[in-house]
């Protein structure tokens, strides 16, 4: 049995008004990432404002209400550690969030459908806000959990169930793309062994970000993106996005075995998106050493107006904010766009933004490498298109397309000294 204690630390943070996340950040200093972040993340997920009339959050809102009852997720993680906490957020809503209990656990399995939610009780710990079982969260705001005693493996799935009190389910934070099962459940379920009567829906809400705190601290590297990097094509509850792939990878690699992932990638997003969610989702990410930009298709293909030149602004402007609180910044080509490259100007533009990366980008020392994701996903017989065992459609890839991108990813990237990692 895996032994789980509280700590007694209050660490609870509030932003009370976006002024509030402006005056931070115009007081951060290059080195603050190096010297402050003692907290690792080691999950996090792209944070959404999923609302009435926006067309991305059509199909995402809560099955039932959450009001007095019990929404327990589950989630990856990358790396291990023996103390965690959890991210609250309600940056989004508009309305307070009271949570009135919740717990972390282990998954039963890693495949959480295949339980019906089952967690390992002998792991269930309750979390604390400031020693309290409670906490509301203001909108416009985030909470961090009290540290607690957690035998943390990497790679492990763990289960955050929490039963709500007062809650505004449109808007409400949270993020689509889960690729896992959620379970909602009547009532107290928080410590229940498998969720009883549940409804199951694939998504995320109000936790954000997992965290570890280990000496020496652990640094992380952050993917932000599209579908793609969300894991659009893939089976459900398996953990098979790229970044979970890259993810094995470091873990398994004796000099990169400390390094986070976290995810940000958003379905639909395009390069402004991105540039809009860059503080949030990557920078402000705990640990955050490194950044890979994985973006842009969506512009090409649905983009009202085509500039390259737009895009590679947005890729710029990112590349400067990282460079500015002192993280590498890796740019990766874009992937094949099928029938969409029937349109010349599209493939053209493709085309140009992928030479850019592969040549200007670091010259210029915009990015300080690149991730020739390109070269990999392509036909050689048809570079328009993915090749065909990858593909699920124009755009997105199966696990075996995802596992192909994650092997493209040189390790030594992410190595702080000078060493000699295998690339595959």
């Amino acid at each position: 049995m895996k032994k789980r204690s509280l700590l007694s630390i209050s660490i609870t943070l509030v932003a009370v008004i976006p002024v509030i996340f402006t005056l931070a950040a115009c007081l951060y200093k290059p080195s603050d990432h190096k010297q402050a972040n003692i907290w690792t993340t080691t999950w996090a997920t792209a944070t959404e404002d999923i609302k009435e009339g926006f067309w991305m959050s059509k199909g995402h809102f809560p099955p039932k209400p959450l009001q007095n009852d019990t929404l327990r997720m589950f989630m990856r993680t990358s790396i291990g550690g023996d103390k965690v906490r959890i991210k609250f957020s309600n940056v989004f809503g508009q309305s307070p969030v009271i949570i009135r209990t919740a717990h972390l656990a282990e998954a039963v399995t890693p495949n959480a459908s295949a339980s019906n939610g089952g967690i390992k009780t002998n792991t269930d710990i309750m979390l604390t806000f400031s020693g309290k079982r409670d906490v509301v969260i203001p909108p416009g705001s985030f909470t961090y959990s009290d540290p607690v005693v957690f035998d943390l493996s990497p790679l492990e799935v763990v289960s955050i169930s929490i039963q709500y009190g007062d809650i505004d389910e449109k808007p409400i934070t949270g993020h689509r793309g889960s690729r896992t099962t959620s379970f909602f459940g009547t009532g107290n379920q928080v410590s229940q062994a498998d969720m009883i009567d549940a409804v199951k829906k694939d998504v995320w809400y109000t936790v954000t970000a997992i965290e570890v705190l280990n000496t020496p601290p652990p640094k992380a590297v952050v993917a932000i993106g599209d579908s793609i990097t969300d894991g659009y094509g893939t089976e459900y509850n398996y953990h098979t996005r790229w970044t979970d792939y890259l993810a094995e990878r470091l873990v398994q690699n004796p000099d990169t075995k400390p390094v986070a992932v976290a995810n940000a990638g958003i379905g639909g997003a395009g390069s402004s998106l991105s540039v809009e969610h860059f503080q949030r989702d990557v920078l402000d990410i705990n640990g955050a050493h490194w950044v890979i930009i994985f973006v842009g298709v969506n512009d090409i293909v649905y983009g009202k107006k085509l500039s390259a030149s737009r895009i590679i602004k947005n890729y710029t402007k990112m590349a400067n904010l990282a460079h500015e609180q002192g993280l590498k910044v890796y740019g990766a080509t874009i992937i094949p766009m099928g029938t969409h490259s029937e349109i010349s100007e599209k493939e053209f533009a493709r085309r140009q933004i992928n030479e850019w990366i592969r040549t200007t980008a670091v010259k210029d020392g915009i990015y300080d490498d690149f991730i020739d994701f390109d070269r990999v996903a392509r036909d050689p017989e048809r570079p328009q298109f993915l090749l065909s065992k990858y593909a699920v459609d124009d755009l997105h890839m199966n696990k075996t397309g995802y596992k192909a991108l994650a092997d493209a990813v040189e390790l030594r990237l992410f190595v702080s000294h000078e060493q000699t990692v295998p690339t595959n």
